[in-house]
């Protein structure tokens, strides 16, 4: 699914008009509909006797939200609008096109206030997309009040049609009076300030709402929203006639002494999205641990920690035949020998013929190892998958900070990629796929629950047993990111936002792919 900028949707909008003749009317009726149909959907479908207050601005968001109260009236929802511009309350009757009745909110809200407190909804339509300048004090008064009823009784339900009033729709921000919605209906595309902090955090549940925009309507390329369909397109077949060979060989080179449970992870998550042989490659003495727990893996046995790296690497390397994947970083400490052990796996991987060559997905302290380096990013074959959280990023960047959320992740992905020639994903809150092409794909929605220790090397492994399977580098990465966060939503639908441990998400991978394929 497209997310568009602002000067995007206006440029749809009025391309709709000119090459269809969709008036802005005609878009606002469709748009209007939608959300109500999307509201009474998710409020169960009865929304008889309800008590809705919509809050109703001067522009086509408050257009929109007009259309909406009348369709509610139509299905028994009783409706009272507060009209910004003229301060007045219209209570509507049933399916009524005009108001039952016209009353002042007063000077100071007052009948507003009373109004809210028989709320069941309240409708946030004062602003849209194409605002963003500051809120109106009596913007902000009335959506004070909205929350502060919602804070009495916490049964109220609030809906923003198409952004929470006050969110910008590019960047993020927000007012200082926005307030959280618990449904955003956004119309027809959602906007990339949705998906950016602190604005990601006022969106609720994210629907996407119809504003009668033909099907063939082609819309140009740009940032894209990973959902089930896009991954869909991407898993890699299953025939019938296949055998583990089908399905890819992927090297893990991952753990220490220290951290020996990155090694496991990394492993057993390529295996759970579907590889067909995961190879672990440690030392004999840490390979009697991992068996005992992933049993299933292979093993290729490399000389001890303390052994010349360049032969800890050669080891590596002439084990890699016929391997389709190579996931390297999970675990393998910051000691001063590391560097040169991956420097020199990475120095083998470019002397090999392409043909032969897996792809590299490189993880953790092997980012570290790089950064070390000017021009780190030559060391590398051209399209290697790169995972870095925001600390990662800024040392790969050399210390240049980039937010764990923020609108500059944006910018900063695609000129690296660009610039870096490799797949980047940078994690955080809601995780960026940028190629070296422009391709560019957000994930949504954040999960806390994943804000725990080894997370991160259940992700590099599910992408590299997708490289293994055949994915292109840039749908391999799209799609581990898009299976890790449905896995990590699986547990925290179970046990709430906190106490997941990384190794929930395992057998939770194959779940989440079935899910997508349900889809």
């Amino acid at each position: 699914m497209r997310v568009v900028s602002v000067d995007e949707m206006r440029e749809i909008e009025r391309r709709a008009e000119a090459e269809y003749g969709l008036t802005s009317p005609m878009l606002m009726e469709r748009a209007g509909q939608s959300v109500a149909e999307i509201l009474a959907a998710r409020l169960g479908g009865e929304m008889a006797g309800m008590e809705v207050v919509a809050l109703i601005g001067p522009g086509n968001n408050g257009g929109d939200g007009r259309v909406m109260a009348r369709h509610l009236g139509r299905i028994g929802a009783n409706l009272t609008l507060f009209d910004w511009k003229t301060r007045q309350l219209e209570r509507l009757s049933g399916a009524s096109e005009s108001a039952a009745s016209t009353t002042s909110a007063g000077d100071d809200l007052a009948g507003l206030r009373d109004a809210l407190t028989r709320a069941d909804v309240v409708v946030d339509a004062l602003l849209g997309t194409g605002h963003s300048r500051p809120l109106d004090p009596t913007m902000r008064a009335a959506l004070g009040l909205a929350q502060a009823e919602r804070a009495r009784r916490r049964q109220v339900f609030v809906v923003a049609v198409d952004l929470p009033s006050g969110l910008n729709a590019d960047t993020g921000e927000v007012d200082e009076g926005t307030i959280p919605a618990d449904l955003t209906v956004t119309l027809a595309f959602p906007k990339t300030g949705l998906f950016l902090f602190p604005g990601a955090a006022m969106v609720g549940e994210l629907m996407v709402g119809e504003i009668g925009l033909p099907p063939e309507m082609s819309i140009p390329a740009g940032l894209e929203l990973l959902d089930a369909p896009l991954v869909h397109g991407l898993l890699p077949k299953r025939p019938l006639d296949s055998n583990k060979g089908t399905y890819g060989k992927v090297m893990v080179v991952a753990g220490s002494p220290s951290f020996l449970g990155a090694a496991y992870l990394a492993s057993a998550a390529a295996g759970r999205v579907g590889a067909g042989l995961v190879t672990l490659a440690t030392t004999p003495e840490r390979a009697h641990i991992y068996a005992t727990k992933l049993s299933e893996a292979t093993y290729c046995l490399l000389p001890p920690e303390d052994a010349d790296p360049r032969q800890r690497a050669q080891a590596v390397l002439e084990g890699l035949s016929g391997y389709r994947a190579l996931v390297i970083g999970p675990g393998l400490s910051q000691a001063p020998t590391v560097r040169a052990f991956v420097e020199a796996i990475f120095a083998g991987l470019r002397a090999m013929p392409e043909s032969e060559r897996p792809r590299l997905i490189v993880d953790a302290d092997a980012l570290n190892a790089l950064s070390t380096r000017d021009t780190w990013w030559e060391q590398l074959p051209l399209n290697s998958v790169l995972t870095p959280h925001p600390g990662e990023m800024a040392r790969l960047r050399g210390g240049e900070k980039v937010s764990g959320g923020g609108v500059d992740r944006l910018a900063v992905a695609q000129e690296c990629a660009r610039v870096w020639g490799h797949m980047i994903v940078l994690k955080g809150a809601c995780a960026l796929i940028a190629s070296p092409e422009g391709g560019l794909r957000i994930n949504w929605p954040p999960n806390p629950a994943l804000a725990t220790a080894g997370t991160g090397d259940v992700l590099s492994g599910a992408i590299g047993g997708l490289l293994a399977q055949g994915c292109s580098p840039f749908d391999a990465a799209s799609a581990g990111v898009y299976l890790h966060s449905r896995a990590g939503l699986r547990v925290s639908e179970r046990i709430g936002d906190a106490g997941l441990l990384a190794g929930d998400l395992l057998p939770e991978l194959p779940c989440a792919i079935a899910e997508v394929k349900g889809a």
